[in-house]
């Protein structure tokens, strides 16, 4: 009887980090492990990403929200890993689908296997283990995604044809020519490694921070005066009385951090490196109040267009698999500085209560207009007739005069 092959993520387990001294040579396996093992790197990675797609894209009623996940799996492998590849699956009359595959670790994942005259990858072979009890590994081919081609039969990755089945890769920004980009933070690689390595070698001698403890140094080491030192000791009031036992004796406290160096303005010094190279500022990493947060403007403007020239790039990168699963060719990131609707009203508030009495209202309302217009709102706001403002006005002052009287005659 033939026994089916079952899959096992043993990328994913709990195995040991592979050896590797500070400043040697990386495989793509050190990152998973830095990624997997040492707090901090995950995280950062996390947060960009998460900004990237956080207000979604503008034609996700096409891309469903599953199919938008798996894209943003694929960037988040790309950053850690510096590249990654779409399955996009676009045959028969069901929706098409899209599946993420990320560089070859510890015997899964794909491996560019053929490659046109001018470079460009025609197809990947993949890798997957299976359980110990089956027959063996899987591993198979998958072919370039059908795209129109171009004078030198090279494929056009932003023109898919519709229908067709096969892979697109991505890769990181700023590399040397080619399809495998590097890490986004391989540069940090090593600094996450120190921060933990730092922390795994002082948790001892925290857990034990300010448990001091007294040494007594007698001259008379025998068990009678042993036994009266500790009776002494036992005895003693909690005040400041002191001890003396003598001039040849002495006695002080021990503590384990008694000449230890202080690990945290190192910790302090990478956290700076991270934010420099992360663009993320210190109160993000920190998790400062968030109105300390609002304090520094240019911090904040700094990193929002750094992360909008990001989205530009992202976006070349995945328009040709956007493409494949059904969407335009104008299809993008929404804005992720987008003000939430809470936001936009205190906004609206703001500027009406700014103006107010200054400013014709036809004019306010015009500026109002055009700020909803700015934050991709349609929503188009008209000013009341002022004879009818004027009656309001006046109703209101009525009912406060009569909420006025009758408050007189309760008291």
């Amino acid at each position: 009887m033939a026994r089916s092959k079952t899959f096992v993520g043993d990328i994913a387990g709990g195995t040991k980090p592979v050896a590797r001294d500070i400043g040697t040579n990386l495989t793509v396996q050190n990152v998973w492990d830095i990624y997997r093992w040492y707090p901090g790197f995950r995280d950062m990675i996390g947060l960009e990403v998460d900004a990237l797609f956080s207000n979604g894209i503008s034609e996700d009623d096409v891309i469903d929200t599953t199919r938008i996940m798996e894209c943003k799996d694929g960037v988040r492998w790309a950053v850690m890993a510096g590249y990654a590849a779409y399955l996009v699956d676009a045959r028969g009359d069901r929706d098409p689908k899209v599946e993420t595959w990320h560089p070859y670790i510890n015997g899964i994942g794909f491996q560019f296997t053929a490659f046109s005259a001018k470079g460009h990858p025609l197809e990947i072979e993949v890798y997957m283990k299976a359980n110990e009890i089956s027959s063996g590994d899987i591993h198979f081919t998958i072919p370039h995604y059908h795209c129109e081609t171009d004078m030198d039969g090279e494929y056009i990755d932003t023109e898919p044809i519709p229908g067709g089945y096969g892979f697109f890769h991505i890769r990181t920004q700023g590399n040397i020519r080619g399809v495998q980009g590097l890490p986004q933070y391989m540069h940090l690689l090593d600094a996450f490694k120190i921060q933990w390595d730092i922390i795994k070698a002082y948790g001892p001698y925290a857990e034990k921070q300010g448990m001091a403890f007294p040494a007594v140094f007698a001259e008379d080491t025998g068990p009678a005066n042993k036994t009266n030192i500790k009776n002494q000791f036992a005895n003693q009031p909690s005040t400041n009385r002191l001890l003396i036992l003598g001039m040849e004796e002495a006695i002080e406290w021990i503590s384990p951090q008694a000449g230890a160096y202080d690990p945290f303005p190192m910790l302090q010094w990478i956290n700076t490196l991270i934010a420099r190279s992360s663009q993320m500022n210190k109160l993000m990493l920190e998790g400062d109040p968030a109105g300390y947060l609002s304090a520094s403007e240019t911090a904040i403007s700094n990193w929002e267009s750094k992360l909008k020239e990001k989205q530009a790039y992202w976006r070349t990168q995945l328009l040709p698999v956007w493409r494949a699963l059904g969407a335009t060719e104008d299809c993008n990131f929404e804005d992720p500085t987008k003000p939430t609707f809470v936001s936009l009203m205190e906004g609206l508030k703001s500027m009406r209560e700014a103006m107010d009495g200054l400013i014709e209202p036809e004019d306010i309302v015009d500026l109002m207009n055009e700020y909803l217009e700015n934050n991709d709102q349609d929503k188009e706001l008209h000013a009341l007739p002022k004879e009818e403002m004027m009656n309001n006005n006046e109703s209101d002052e009525q009912g406060q005069d009569s909420e006025q009287q009758s408050d007189n005659k309760g008291n």
